[in-house]
């Protein structure tokens, strides 16, 4: 049996319209846990289902907010709906007992909807998203984690009564990222290298923050503005298909990038406002390290779709509170399975 959260990802999934003839959808699902690095803490488990379109039609309240967010020469060329869950734990899960010097307990349930806009010479992006969202037993992080260790016979975890609690809560970003002309190469055999810079801005009951970044993608026939890794933090990869190995059966990239962030507020580690939840003192200034690789599986496509592809993302995440008990950084990671219809 499932656990519950994917019971939900996999309803909405089915739940999702019919597209028409004329749009290109892509279909993915994402796993991210800390067990690809032997650890089972803090940011402990996330999965996100997602169905990205293009071909969309703009709707009206998008095109009022780009005429005063910068956007309004662009271009919508995708829309993304993302289902997933999300869990946070203390370094020790067996202990029942309240653990005010270790992060809280706490969980997310949520959809968002991710609106992708592109200038016409392809060499910038902005991507508006909406996030909603439960937290607290709401969320089913408590049972889905209970009945995955339960049938994978480990531990199972005791503290997730004293888990941050239950509140209807949202989060809106704005995204704009940019190509970097002098940061591009191109080498023997095709072999490219693509750069691009980022600030983001999320303001919301989730948490508050301000991001800037950069991305280096290394592959084959790659756009001027290198590709958005898929995942449940990177929304949305405009141009998929366009990457490849050296070998003919499969396509390929490789990337790494490099995110800082002023965390103003963070629900899973300050709790709700005015309530009496478990709470740490948050570092304002986070940083994370990425890298990944994504292989498409050319001869898995046909006429009616496109390949199936891997990807798997390694983030290395500098402290995110201080404590009077042991903090550490963290390293986690996340495998994506889907393909394009």
């Amino acid at each position: 049996m499932p656990p519950p959260a994917l019971l939900l990802l996999l309803a909405a999934a089915f739940a999702m319209p019919t597209a028409q003839a004329e749009d290109s959808v892509a279909r993915f699902l994402t796993f991210e846990n800390d067990r690809y690095f032997h650890t089972d803490h803090y940011y402990t488990n996330g999965i996100q289902y997602s169905t990205r379109r293009t071909a969309a039609a703009s709707p009206a309240w998008l095109d009022r907010v780009c005429r005063y967010g910068g956007c309004a020469e662009e271009a919508l060329v995708s829309v993304q709906q993302n289902f997933g869950q999300l869990m946070y734990t203390p370094t020790h899960i067996n202990v029942a007992a309240a653990q005010p010097l270790d992060r809280p307990w706490a969980g997310l349930l949520y959809s968002e909807r991710a609106y992708t806009l592109e200038t016409a010479d392809h060499d910038r992006l902005t991507t508006i998203t909406l996030q909603a969202g439960l937290t607290g037993s709401m969320s089913l992080a408590e049972k889905s984690q209970k009945l995955v260790h339960r049938i994978l016979n480990v531990e199972e975890p005791q503290g997730w009564h004293n888990q941050v609690g239950n509140t209807l809560a949202v989060l809106g970003t704005l995204e704009r990222r940019q190509a970097v002309p002098a940061l591009r190469a191109d080498f023997g055999n095709g072999i490219q290298i693509r750069t691009a810079a980022y600030w983001r801005v999320g303001v919301g009951s989730i948490m508050s923050y301000g991001a800037v970044g950069a991305l280096v993608t290394i592959g084959k026939d790659l756009p001027e503005l290198s590709p958005v890794p898929v995942g449940i933090l990177n929304k949305v990869s405009v141009a998929p298909t366009d990457l490849a190995c050296l070998l003919s059966s499969v396509r390929c990239t490789v990337f790494a990038g490099i995110e800082g962030r002023y965390m103003a507020y963070n629900i899973f580690l300050q709790g709700r406002p005015f309530q009496t939840d478990p709470q740490v003192e948050p570092r304002r200034w986070v940083g994370d390290l990425m890298t990944g690789v994504r292989i498409d599986f050319i001869h898995t496509g046909t006429a009616q779709h496109g390949p199936w592809y891997i990807q798997f993302k390694a983030t290395r995440r500098s402290k995110e509170f201080r404590s009077g008990g042991p903090v550490s950084a963290q390293a986690f990671g996340a495998l994506t399975i889907g393909r394009d219809w």
